[in-house]
């Protein structure tokens, strides 16, 4: 038996936006707010923050590659 067919053809859900997160560093650069720079590429706020955050992690060296067992005081 087949699924019924659904009565639109159009998606469900807001449209997908591909933004990177260096067009946020850069609007930002330019000076623009992170308000500003959400709704110059068409997304949230706080979207617009973590994209640059994960940007930010991404170009520092990886804090969590020793154990706090490893750092020992050493007696």
């Amino acid at each position: 038996m087949m699924p019924p067919e659904t009565a639109s053809k159009n998606p469900v859900g807001r449209p997908r936006v591909s933004v990177t997160p260096q067009q946020v560093q850069q609007l930002r650069n330019q000076g623009a707010s992170w308000r500003q720079t959400a709704r110059a590429l068409g997304i949230g706020t706080a979207t617009a923050m973590r994209l640059s955050l994960s940007r930010m992690m991404e170009s520092r060296p990886n804090i969590h590659e020793t154990s706090p067992q490893s750092l020992g005081d050493g007696t």
